[in-house]
């Protein structure tokens, strides 16, 4: 899979109007496919591998610590207090990275 930088500047799935390309919902549509390719798995690996490819961006430096703050924003709205300090505790540790 290509890192998020890659798959923005790529155009993502496409079909967005007049060409351009908004960062938050192609990161949602990255998100969306990661969640259609782990239809019926579990939670955890869904997270794993959105970690997995979050880690390989801030290695390569391809993901920078505002981009996750607004993948974190984007979907904290979706989750329950219990996962919501997950995901704070995950955001903590890419940006170390």
């Amino acid at each position: 899979m290509e890192d998020f930088n890659e798959y923005i500047k790529n155009g993502g799935d496409g079909g967005f109007d007049n060409g351009k390309i908004d960062e938050n919902t192609d990161l949602f549509k990255l998100v969306n496919s990661l969640a259609t390719r782990f239809d019926g798995k579990s939670s955890g690996e869904l997270l794993s591998a959105i970690y997995r490819e979050a880690e390989k961006g801030k290695r390569n430096g391809t993901l920078s610590n505002a981009e996750i703050d607004n993948f974190g924003q984007m979907i904290a709205p979706f989750l329950d207090d219990k996962k919501k300090k997950i995901l704070d505790k995950v955001i903590d540790q890419l940006k170390k990275i």
